[in-house]
């Protein structure tokens, strides 16, 4: 329980927090929400994985920036192409200091801009899964904040478990979160996907 707690605690404090965080009551709120411990670090076995998914360790308050660019290079070193998109180039294309982030919007038009088919709507555990055997890497938008204080973070699905999503997540890569967790945290924003997918 306390590699658990220490884990949500850290995530509590980082810098993805755009507003004053909350006093130590809805602390022990979210740690009493969020006991368990999402597994990070090497696949499971037996998990269903995309391979050569880049992974781009986000900046303070750069998860979609980081999320585009984890995306749009897997398709780029899929085709061979040779291109590669900084993920420096798509925060001064689109990152909005005010803002302190970027919105799903923003990922989309940015795509769409390169040339990708972009579709984003609400989602499922199982479009996840479906997207990910047919080697699409998805992005997603969770909240974790508590009450009416929103915690918006971007992410990036790329595999499965037999109960979970294997996610590159802000700085940390393979993070396991099972399935019932991530529907908590993603309902909050009507569970938001985006799915690019190359127009070649």
């Amino acid at each position: 329980m306390m590699v658990g707690a220490r884990r949500i605690l850290v995530g509590f404090l980082d810098p993805f927090c755009t507003k004053k965080c909350p006093g130590p009551a809805a602390l022990v709120l979210l740690l009493s929400l969020y006991g368990c411990t999402h597994a990070t670090g090497l696949i499971p076995s037996g998990a269903r994985c995309i391979e050569n998914i880049p992974y781009f360790a986000q900046e303070d308050f750069q998860c979609g920036p980081a999320a585009l660019a984890t995306v749009v290079n897997y398709w780029y070193l899929k085709d061979g192409s040779g291109k590669h998109l900084p993920i420096e180039t798509i925060v001064a294309d689109i990152y909005s200091p005010s803002a302190r982030g970027v919105l799903g919007m923003d990922l989309g038009l940015y795509a769409r801009k390169l040339g990708f088919n972009v579709v984003d709507h609400q989602g499922s555990v199982g479009e996840i899964r479906r997207n990910i055997d047919l080697g699409v890497p998805v992005i997603i938008l969770v909240d974790y904040g508590v009450f009416a204080y929103q915690r918006n973070h971007f992410m990036v699905a790329k595999g499965y478990t037999d109960d979970g999503i294997i996610v590159n997540s802000g700085r940390e890569e393979n993070q396991v979160i099972p399935a019932e967790d991530l529907n908590r945290i993603w309902k909050k924003t009507g569970f938001w996907l985006l799915a690019i997918k190359p127009s070649f």
